[in-house]
């Protein structure tokens, strides 16, 4: 289940990465990233350090800590110890007439701040579209992790969790038990993000109307979560009782590769209601599928969405109100939040092999949240689901 990321691999990463660097701005010379993910992408390791990058050299993985580690875990190139910014730059001797590239989307003012105190290049612009790009589309190895996640996630939520739900059981309880399901099974035990403070604990179980109470990550599926400073799990308050509709948005990743999903159960039975307004959403989810092609513009997708809602589901479809949803899902890999999004405002075509989680939600007061989310791979004939087409509410272990 765990391998060391091949070294041909990191290769074709770089140069991939340098090829839309080149075509951003063919006279950058020095590319320095942040970003521990980032880092790990062209790497395989990730450890306390920056990874410099210069035009036709080896890059140089400049670490504080662990450089023993990163020496053994890394592949192919050069680990330099240091303690201060002042050492990378003695120890580079840069001509900061030339500006410098950085991942700007992680980095704080006050670090690029520091950097730059030191460095005192002219100017900094940003490398964050060429690394978008590139972590974007998948490779072969990545998408093979990414297929063996999203099998054993779909296994666990379609086979294991319904057996988990029992009368009285409280939504932290249920969380518990099935993130123990998850670690059980290879799960890598932490969820990342792109954008900065935003946070997500591997599985929400919300029974009810707990779904309809919303916080910052950006789903209609909310949750009461354990209290306040953390909204997450679930309330050891609530508890599950008969026809209950049940809601657990959930992350499932091996090797820092993310499968993203939402299963919908009922407790005991479904009232008609639900299952309508699931159906709605099931409808474009199978429309969505089938236009997720390469050569599509995310913005023609949300609008061919948008415009085949059912009206029993106007006013309800991805949220209630001000909270409700203005995207239908995001790009997923290392992170759960990566390029592209599929919102009206991006008219960026899809490529082949992006993988993209994508959610269809109908949000009922009363009752909670209804709807599916998937992790897709994009082809030529469409998308491509890698963790299940379990759509339906699933009801005592078995679908309707």
């Amino acid at each position: 289940m765990y391998s060391k990321v091949p070294g041909a691999e990191l290769i074709n990463r770089l140069k991939k990465f340098t090829t839309f660097m080149d075509m951003a701005d063919d006279t950058w010379r020095y590319i320095f990233i942040f970003n521990p993910v980032n880092i790990y992408y062209f790497t395989g390791t990730m450890q306390d350090g920056i990874l410099f990058i210069q035009r036709d050299e080896e890059p140089v993985y400049f670490v504080k800590r662990s450089v023993e580690r990163a020496a053994e875990e890394i592949r192919y190139c050069k680990v330099m110890a240091y303690k201060e910014l002042q050492d990378i730059k003695n120890e580079l001797a840069l001509n900061v007439f030339f500006p410098a590239f950085v991942d700007k989307s992680f980095v704080t003012i006050k670090l690029l701040e520091e950097f730059n105190s030191q460095f005192e290049f002219g100017k900094i612009y940003s490398c964050d579209t060429a690394l978008n790009m590139c972590r974007s589309v998948k490779s072969k190895y990545e998408l093979d992790i990414l297929k063996e996640a999203g099998a054993i996630h779909a296994d666990i939520m379609t086979n294991i969790v319904p057996e988990l739900l029992t009368e009285d059981i409280s939504e932290r309880d249920a969380a518990l038990l099935i993130f123990n399901e998850f670690m059980k099974n290879g799960h890598q035990g932490i969820v990342r993000f792109e954008r900065a403070g935003m946070e997500f604990q591997t599985v929400n179980v919300a029974f009810g109307e707990s779904s309809l109470n919303i916080y910052k990550y950006d789903i209609p599926a909310g949750i009461t979560g354990l209290y306040a400073a953390s909204p997450f799990f679930g309330s050891s308050k609530i508890t599950l009782k008969q026809n209950d509709l049940i809601t657990i948005p959930s992350v499932f990743g091996i090797n820092g590769y993310h499968s993203v999903c939402t299963y919908c159960y009922a407790f005991n039975s479904l009232i008609d209601y639900i299952r309508r307004q699931h159906e709605h959403c099931k409808t474009l989810k199978d429309l969505a599928v089938l236009i997720l092609k390469s050569g599509a513009k995310a913005s023609d997708i949300y609008t061919e969405i948008m415009d085949n809602i059912h009206p029993e589901i106007q006013g309800t479809f991805m949220g209630l109100g001000d909270s409700t949803l203005t995207h239908l899902g995001r790009g997923t890999g290392l992170a759960i939040d990566e390029f592209p999004i599929i919102s009206k405002n991006n008219d960026k075509p899809l490529v082949e092999n992006m993988v993209i989680n994508l959610g269809f939600f109908s949000s009922l007061e009363g009752y909670g949240v209804t709807g599916m989310q998937h992790t897709y791979i994009v082809t030529a004939e469409g998308g491509v689901s890698i963790n299940g087409q379990a759509d339906d509410v699933i009801v005592a272990g078995k679908y309707l």
